[in-house]
């Protein structure tokens, strides 16, 4: 049989056990609201919708306009199935969730679907899709392919047609059948081609074509690692099927698994701590600190450096060393302890109370949120972290963990139940991938120094080789992703009306353990939950290490990889010592110039003026380029205008300084009683044809003498 066949001039192949049409579908849309205040008024409806096809353009004002074209398509190209094999046109979205929740009331109709069943797809929780499949149709989502918006993604690919910004009024009520002006028709066009030209390009940068491209941005690099991890003859069984869990076991892990350290010191609070002045530390301490330099340091590579560096994950046979319901004796945490290097524990802990050992601790690691089945008589918190809690709840945690918490707190607890593998260093096939990309990034970054020098940033070679890099970036932040993956996940399914109802939920430890069993016997399951865990265990250490060495009365601000601090020459000294020893024992990789490139060094960023913080990812800094700050939800810029062509953004750091030039008073500003009006940030509000909570079929209706078909959708709300 022929690998492939034409019909109506398009090309098909066969692949996996289907039929693929060789070319993707293109899809968007634009959408407009009555803007009533009361959701139960809220009315929203299409304006457009773009689909792009065999280099054909094509502008829906209607959704059944849509759908008839579709299914005009669907014969025209014979695409209803075979006894022998299933036919699919891939259609690309760039956010599936976002234009699912217009238009999926409408793709039932879609031939080969039966509106009386559940339909197909990956769905991850309510209102988020990662891909929907109406007969031979199979819709995805390919924000999730490349990580970023439409406007980075044609930027960082060099799109031909780049995504056009700020040509879009979404303030301005629009109806289907408004007229569009240029400008307006040129935005909607824009989008669905610089989708193509970004995924083209990216299968070009990848080799693949339409039956190989993943669904996610990790896929790229799970796709590495599983051919590196699959060519060594004893990794199936020996760190995959031999590491198994069971579904206790793997409960401790994923309750014990934590992500990086982000948190403000809690006595330099609200406070704006600038260069060349003196502060009190903690008020009515009599401790002041002279604020000679500020400075911020982060880690290269962090989680790849705990990748190659440590021995301590995993890796051998989980074994249930305790259980205190069975065995007539207490199990000592420091027994535990004193395993540390040897084994990583997941540990079961009954805490009755609990307390900083240094009231000065400025930053405490015990999380409010990973208090299980919690009764407490007595606590005070810093910003999601205990400082002192009495009564009684349970906690999950590694040993790497557990030895931070016995170092700051002392506690009165129980181990109720433990499970122990052997340590050892992760796979020479898992590292080999880690090495190839830190060496891509290594390389490419030295490439675009020298050509930015030689023929300046805008070059092709230098533009060329900045994509490069990125990719390489991409690729070695990917690996940890890959590896910290769950092995079971919640499938959501949906029915003709939108309502969402669980496909497969595990609940039941037999639940969990017929999960886990199909998916250590999987075919292209490689990868051990716990060694991902651990990645964060030990990064979050080394990071704590630092932050006693600075002190923690210098310490201004943790996250994740990074510190900001006051620094003093000694804490210089013993920081540069302390890079000196890790030097002597980090993995390298030799680059294309004949140099060593090391993993795991705390290395140094510009000098900051001014520092104010006021709690997990809220901050900002003045450096010699001005004011820079950090402010989760609130977004770095909003267009308010247009120059020609070009859209006028005004930033967060704009909106906090208002009036104020100095840029040190304008960081006094953040505080918080500050409210952004402009940078505001949005919510999504998912309503029916006729409001919130009303039923998401579709409907004809009037508003203001205009004819709207809607089934309502995803009305976007800013904050």
């Amino acid at each position: 049989m022929s690998k492939y066949y034409y019909r109506a001039g398009v090309k098909f192949v066969f692949a996996k056990g289907a039929i693929y049409c060789n070319e993707p579908m293109f899809l968007d849309i634009e959408t407009s609201n009555n803007h009533a205040e009361d959701p139960k008024d809220l009315r929203s409806w299409i304006v457009s919708i773009q689909v792009l096809f065999h280099n054909e353009y094509h502008l829906f004002r209607y959704p059944e306009e849509l759908i008839s074209w579709m299914k005009k398509l669907y014969y025209k190209l014979g695409l209803k199935p075979s006894e022998k094999f299933k036919k699919k046109l891939i259609v690309y979205v760039h956010n599936l969730s976002y234009d699912a929740s217009y238009l999926y009331p409408y793709l039932i109709g879609l031939p080969g679907v039966d509106p009386d069943e559940e339909y197909q797809g990956i769905i991850e929780a309510p209102n988020k899709f990662l891909s929907l499949v109406f007969g031979s149709y199979e819709f995805r989502c390919s924000y999730r392919l490349s990580g970023m918006s439409l406007e980075k993604w044609s930027k960082e690919m060099g799109a031909e047609h780049m995504k056009k910004v700020g040509m879009y009024d979404y303030d301005k009520i629009l109806y289907p059948d408004s007229e569009l002006s240029e400008a307006e028709q040129d935005y909607d066009k824009y989008d669905v081609y610089s989708m193509r030209d970004c995924l083209y390009k990216q299968m070009a940068y990848f080799h693949d074509d339409i039956t190989q491209i993943p669904l996610t941005k990790t896929g790229y690099i799970r796709r590495t690692l599983r051919k590196s991890c699959f060519n060594d003859p004893h990794f199936k069984k020996k760190y995959f099927w031999d590491t198994r869990l069971s579904a206790k076991a793997y409960e401790y892990a994923l309750k014990s698994f934590s992500g990086g350290y982000t948190h403000n010191n809690r006595f330099w609070r609200d406070i704006l701590i600038e260069k060349g002045k003196t502060y009190e530390y903690k008020p009515g301490s009599g401790k002041f600190i002279k604020v000679d330099n500020i400075r911020h340091r982060d880690f290269k590579s962090h989680y790849p450096t705990q990748q190659t560096c440590s021995n301590r994950f995993p890796i051998g046979r989980p074994q249930h060393v305790y259980d205190i319901s069975k065995m007539p004796f207490d199990y000592p945490i420091s027994e535990i302890l004193k395993e540390q290097y040897d084994f990583t524990h997941f540990i079961k802990l009954l805490i009755t109370d609990c307390s900083l050992r240094d009231p000065d601790c400025s930053m405490p690691f015990m999380q409010l949120s990973k208090c299980y089945q919690a009764n407490f008589t007595n606590k005070i918190v810093d910003n999601g972290r205990i400082i002192k809690a009495s009564g009684s709840f349970i906690m999950y945690v590694d040993t790497i963990t557990l030895s931070i918490l016995v170092e700051q707190y002392t506690m009165e607890c129980a181990v109720l139940d433990v499970y122990r593998m052997k340590n050892g260093p992760l796979p020479a096939c898992i590292v080999s991938v880690v090495d190839k990309y830190f060496k891509g990034k290594s390389d490419k970054k030295a490439l675009v120094h020298e050509l930015t020098e030689q023929f300046g940033k805008l070059d092709p070679r230098t533009v060329e080789a900045e994509f490069d890099l990125m990719q390489e970036k991409a690729g070695l932040n990917s690996i940890y992703g890959c590896c910290v993956q769950q092995p079971l996940k919640d499938q959501m399914q949906i029915d003709n009306v939108m309502e969402f109802s669980f496909k497969t939920k595990f609940i039941t430890e037999d639940e969990v353990e017929a999960g886990l069993e199909s998916y250590y016997s999987g075919r292209n399951n490689f990868l051990p939950y716990q060694i991902g865990c651990v990645v964060t265990s030990l990064a979050r250490l080394e990071l704590y290490e630092f932050i006693k060495l600075i002190g923690y009365d210098h310490i201004l601000y943790s996250d994740t990889d990074s510190l900001f601090y006051i620094s003093t020459p000694a804490i210089e000294r013993k920081i540069e010592d302390k890079n000196k020893s890790l030097r002597a024992s980090a993995h390298f990789v030799e680059l294309a110039n004949g140099k060593k490139e090391y993993y795991n060094e705390f290395t140094l960023e510009p000098d900051c003026i001014a520092f104010k913080g006021l709690h997990s990812k809220c901050y900002g800094v003045v450096t010699s380029k001005g004011l820079e700050i950090t402010i989760a939800g609130v977004p770095a810029r909003t267009i308010i205008g247009m120059d020609k062509d070009k859209p006028i953004y005004y930033t967060r750091e704009e909106e906090l300084a208002g009036d104020e030039t100095d840029p040190i008073k304008a960081l006094d500003h953040l505080t918080d009683n500050f409210s952004f009006k402009v940078n505001t940030g949005i919510c999504a509000l998912y309503i029916g044809a006729e409001g919130y909570e009303s039923i998401r079929k579709p409907e004809v209706f009037f508003i203001d003498g205009h004819e709207i078909h809607t089934a309502g959708g995803c009305v976007l709300k800013k904050l």
